[in-house]
């Protein structure tokens, strides 16, 4: 990460001395500089659904938990607790608490806490705190909302981010910060084999992301076709996502294809080049 950050800023040099290179797609001679930002969005975009995807599968499918820590399918680093007020049982919050350390959940990396509070007394909609948060060398903080979108929790729901930050320790020991406008994701159950568990779960979902570098560049994301998240891959694994950097250019993001591809990378089409990306 401390790479891309340095090819970042390097890039916004030489994006200085290319101020009239806009289009449809980037020159060759600005490549780098659409590139890396491009690189940091899918990784902030890949977090933002990594999130989601902890959130459902563990809070969502424990809202009726009646004991104190949930256990089933939760990491060992994972300490899953459920608080209820004392003398109604109504459901209080669920804070997931990965500690201080790197802890693995679902195949990404969490540190902190995420507190998961209802807002109404359908337990549809819910206040999502972070504390102390961060994923993949990330600090993150912003105000997120979850909406469950069906009668049944853990199935369809909604993800709404506004104004995050998304912090990072340069190499130069230097924090620079991400500013992340809003995330909308919007996902569909597809494919339960189980009903007791969600690790087997398939979701098809639409993404709009837009966001800044510390330096004032503007990217947005947003998804050409649906795009699929399978529980047992732990990714992103099918559909396609528009990339643009504002009076620069844009280009494809293709994450594979879900009925063959479970792996880690996506690939960034650009300027006729194909730049593989691991999330």
């Amino acid at each position: 990460m401390n790479k891309i950050l340095a090819g970042l800023f390097l890039s916004l040099v030489l994006l200085s001395g290319n101020s009239c290179s806009t289009g449809s797609d980037p020159e060759p001679e600005v490549l780098d500089v659409f590139t890396v930002p491009a690189q940091i969005a899918i990784q902030i975009h890949n977090i933002v659904n990594d999130l989601a995807m902890e959130v459902n599968g563990i809070a969502m499918h424990n809202l009726n938990f009646e004991e104190d820590t949930i256990k089933v399918n939760v990491s060992d680093c994972l300490d899953a607790l459920v608080y209820r007020d004392a003398s109604t049982s109504v459901l209080d919050s669920i804070v997931l608490d990965y500690g201080t350390t790197s802890c693995v959940s679902n195949g990404a990396s969490f540190q902190g806490k995420i507190v998961v509070d209802p807002k109404n007394e359908a337990l549809s909609k819910f206040d999502i705190r972070l504390r102390d948060f961060s994923s993949s060398s990330y600090d993150i903080t912003g105000t997120i909302e979850f909406e469950s979108t069906t009668i049944v929790s853990g199935s369809d729901f909604l993800l709404d981010v506004k104004n995050a930050n998304f912090s990072i320790l340069g190499s130069d020991e230097i924090t620079y910060i991400f500013p992340i406008s809003s995330v909308i994701n919007e996902y569909t159950l597809i494919e339960n084999d189980d009903n007791t568990t969600y690790t087997d779960d398939i979701f098809e979902f639409t993404s709009t992301l837009s966001g800044g570098t510390p330096d004032g560049m503007f990217f947005n994301l947003e998804s050409v076709d649906v795009l699929t998240y399978d529980y047992s891959c732990k990714n992103i694994n099918g559909g396609d996502a528009d990339f643009s950097i504002v009076d620069l250019g844009d280009g494809t993001i293709d994450y594979g294809d879900p009925d063959s591809d479970c792996d880690t990378n996506a690939t960034l089409r650009v300027s006729g080049k194909n730049i593989t990306i691991a999330l």
